[in-house]
């Protein structure tokens, strides 16, 4: 099995980026994550939130990627902070929400995928937007990143040439936070489909682009067969990797992934007709004059 290079500290295994713009980006201090610590519990207590529940983090006998369980105080604040949704306790979505998210900490922590507890071991099988089927020993092996881009374009990310330790090296300093949320629940169990979010502040760096703290989003649709402990059997993910990963690399602006214009098609959450568009615009049409959104620099 790969590894990944050896993180700063159990809270920054993966995403590794500054927590601003132009930031220093090297491992925080003690001092730094305690006051992230201190903003996480404020933010709780004064709007009522919950952190997520990620599940069999305290299981004795476990070989973490790592050497022990991830702390995930940077992952939580940004998720709250950032989250568009707060669905009720002991409602589906935020079960379905809790599942997805134990299933990503054991599949990026837990060595052994046969002792993963989020998933049907010998059933298991996921794939993205239609492309390899991978079982469950397979996606272990190439990582989330290369099963989730795994129909992404050569040109963009050449999965047959990046295997399971550059995948994630790849990524790690572009975000200090990459944040999942659930949206919606459309079907309840045993086939559960729902639509999702993932986002973050690109205040680090991706193939030698630096960021500037402007939002990158990115939208999808997702269903998973569950069996009666809830554990996954098969999942299909549907989204689109290209506006993401061009964001990335200054190829387009990161707007362009916002409000789900990468599942919906740009214009489509304007609410401006196409043929407004046409009329207006001398039939070329690029924006539109009802409700032009522009491209500004989120805050932080």
């Amino acid at each position: 099995m790969s590894m990944a290079s050896d993180p700063p500290s159990l809270a920054q295994t993966y995403m590794r980026g500054p927590l601003v713009p132009h930031g220093h980006g090297k491992p925080l201090s003690k001092e730094e994550l305690d006051g992230l610590k201190e903003e996480l519990a404020s933010i709780k207590k004064e709007f009522g939130l919950v952190e997520p529940e990620r599940a069999f983090m305290d299981e004795k006998g476990v070989q973490w990627r790592f050497g022990g369980p991830p702390d995930y105080t940077i992952a939580n604040l940004y998720y709250l902070k950032g989250k568009t949704k707060n669905h009720p306790p002991g409602s589906l979505e935020m079960i379905v929400e809790n599942l997805v998210k134990t299933w990503e900490m054991e599949r990026s922590h837990k060595l052994d995928p046969n002792s993963h507890r989020s998933v049907d071991p010998k059933r298991f099988h996921i794939s993205a937007n239609g492309g390899t089927k991978f079982d469950n020993d397979q996606a272990n092996k190439v990582g989330n990143y290369n099963v989730l881009l795994d129909k992404c374009p050569v040109e963009l990310y050449d999965v047959d040439k990046i295997n399971w330790e550059q995948s994630h090296d790849k990524f790690h300093s572009a975000f200090a936070a990459f944040p999942w949320e659930l949206l919606e629940v459309f079907s309840p169990p045993p086939k559960v489909s729902f639509s999702w979010r993932h986002w973050g502040h690109f205040t680090g760096s991706y193939e030698g682009k630096e960021g500037d703290g402007r939002l990158i989003e990115m939208y999808g649709f997702g269903c998973a067969e569950v069996d009666s402990q809830l554990r996954l059997i098969d999942v299909e993910i549907f989204y689109k990797p290209e506006p993401f990963i061009e964001a990335l690399r200054g190829m387009s602006k990161s707007c362009k992934t916002w409000h789900g214009n990468d599942i919906l098609g740009e214009g489509a959450t304007s609410h401006c007709p196409f043929i407004e568009k046409m009329k207006r615009t001398g039939w070329k049409a690029p924006d539109c004059p009802v409700r032009k959104v522009k491209c500004n620099k989120v805050k932080l």
